[in-house]
């Protein structure tokens, strides 16, 4: 089946031929209607003009082509393909939703697309126009373009963490440094330590475990010991590591890091090696623990675990099993209780 590519409303050229007859002039009648019913598209004019929030607007592949040359955010994901084309099959096919969401920055007289790379890549490819909602925010500078960008697809999982820890400028550039990848494990831990790794559901946890701006600012202060973490992990093998990334776990060890350095790198770092560790070592013990544990083990599982072992490392005891009972998360040496 044939498909009729709808064009932008062009004025009509006077002094068209006599012998065009009345299918012509209909045909202009019908245009003109069309052009005053109908969303027009818009290609051309400033962004000012065409970037108004709250309105609808319809834009072409050329529009949708211009807006991502000259409306580009630097800290943006990277473009998955699959997901472009899935959108650019759903527009060919008349089942992509009309009027979703396209949104954008304004700072210093400049626009940044934050919301809507996807969407916009696959009008290019379908090559038809689409109808969307436009939002415009305006910013007062570069780090208030970064915390608009960060906060959609939250909390949906669209964007990673290791991309909003980006936006949040939460990693380092300086070898040494925090990489990107561990920030977004910080970024991870932040609601628990925020709650003093007490056992809160996520829907009961305070409004503030959920602010971008205040679990960026709480995950600096805890920066130092994630660096300190780092290295530790740094030590193991990839696949090993995993379950000492997790959130909870994550969570433990800056607080033994930040109040038992010296201590905790000697407890962490070879417990991650997991190389010659004797029977009875706590150390070895939580890397089985982990080695074995079920995939759908919960935060607090895996973080009471970590607890149990350094506990008993620390106070000079063997453990050749870490039990998991619903107890506190209250690493010993360290201020924290895990009561309320």
């Amino acid at each position: 089946m044939s498909r009729t590519t709808r064009r932008p409303a062009t004025a009509t050229t006077a002094g068209t031929s006599s012998g065009s007859g009345a299918h012509a002039d209909a045909r202009g009648m019908a245009s003109r209607e069309r052009a005053m019913n109908v969303v027009q598209i818009i290609s051309s004019p400033s962004f000012d003009q065409v970037l108004v929030s709250g309105a609808s607007l319809r834009i072409d592949q050329d529009l949708a082509a211009r807006l991502l040359a000259e409306c580009p955010y630097d800290g943006q994901r990277a473009l998955n393909d699959d997901r472009a084309l899935l959108l650019a099959a759903a527009m060919e096919h008349g089942t992509f939703m009309q009027n979703t969401q396209i949104a954008f920055a304004r700072c210093d007289g400049r626009y940044f697309l934050v919301n809507g790379q996807h969407r916009l890549n696959a009008i290019t490819l379908a090559q038809q126009a689409q109808a969307f909602r436009i939002e415009v925010y305006d910013c007062r500078s570069r780090d208030e373009v970064d915390a608009c960008y960060c906060r959609f697809d939250q909390p949906g999982g669209q964007r990673s963490l290791t991309q909003v820890s980006r936006s949040l400028g939460l990693h380092d550039s300086a070898e040494g440094g925090l990489r990107p990848a561990t920030a977004a494990l910080l970024l991870r831990s932040v609601p628990m330590l925020m709650i003093g790794r007490r056992r809160i559901a996520p829907s009961q946890r305070p409004r503030d475990t959920r602010d971008l701006d205040v679990k960026r600012d709480f995950a600096m202060r805890w920066k130092p010991w994630a660096i300190d973490y780092q290295s530790c992990l740094d030590q193991g093998i990839g696949q090993r590591t995993g379950r000492y990334r997790a959130g909870g776990v994550f969570a433990v060890a800056l607080v033994t890091l930040r109040y038992q350095n010296a201590k905790a790198r000697e407890f962490w770092g070879p417990s991650i090696r997991n190389n010659g560790l004797l029977v009875g070592d706590p150390r070895g013990a939580l890397h089985s623990h982990f080695l074995s544990a079920k995939r759908a083990t919960s935060e607090y599982d895996l973080a009471e675990a970590a607890v149990h072992a350094w506990n008993a490392w620390f106070g000079g005891r063997q453990l050749t099993m870490c039990k998991v009972l619903g107890a506190s998360l209250a690493p010993r040496g360290t201020p924290f209780t895990g009561e309320a």
